[in-house]
């Protein structure tokens, strides 16, 4: 759990007061200005710099002006709700940004669901280009803006989800 003052720092950072309590139009809120505010970058990687991606430091890193990639984005995301009440599982998934790379869950992303008002969401700040909202966890076909996006159960993980980028970037994918 973050701080009561680190907290209002995050929401502050996000642009949002603090929610009075858990809520759907919260978790779209909160999703939403995650992904307008702060930039999924690589910067450290392409510089050979390693950083940790501990949730509460990359949650630090956030507040500093800094953005990250899924591990920091969604690993921060994921305490901030938390903090917030909401309830989290944090999920191993894989990209597959290569034609052929077998689907699965490689470990090289990790994904949210999150319980709200009875129903789970898929909620990820950490896919650049990506959701612009929680999804419902449901198969089904899902426009945002000028994006489709397709989730059904994983063919390659049991008990797992697949989630289906915009077919204008088949290459981006990922399985839970």
């Amino acid at each position: 759990m973050l701080s009561a003052s680190k907290t209002q720092q995050y929401l502050r950072r996000l642009g949002l007061p603090a929610p009075r309590a858990p809520s759907v139009a919260g978790l779209f809120a909160l999703h939403r200005a995650h992904v307008e505010q702060v930039p999924y970058e690589t910067l450290e990687i392409q510089l050979g710099r390693p950083t940790t991606v501990d949730p509460y430091e990359s949650a630090d890193r956030i507040m500093r002006g800094r953005g990250g990639y899924c591990y920091h984005l969604n690993g921060a995301f994921a305490t901030l709700l938390t903090t917030l009440g909401y309830e989290v599982q944090w999920h191993v998934a894989g990209l597959q940004p290569d034609a052929g790379m077998p689907a699965g869950a490689n470990g090289n992303h990790v994904a949210l669901t999150v319980e709200c008002e009875g129903r789970t969401w898929f909620a990820d700040v950490g896919l650049a280009d990506a959701l612009h909202e929680p999804m419902p966890l449901r198969e089904g076909t899902y426009q945002q803006g000028l994006m489709t996006f397709g989730l059904r159960p994983s063919a390659a993980e049991p008990g797992g989800w697949r989630f289906d980028h915009d077919p204008k970037d088949p290459s981006r994918e990922w399985t839970s």
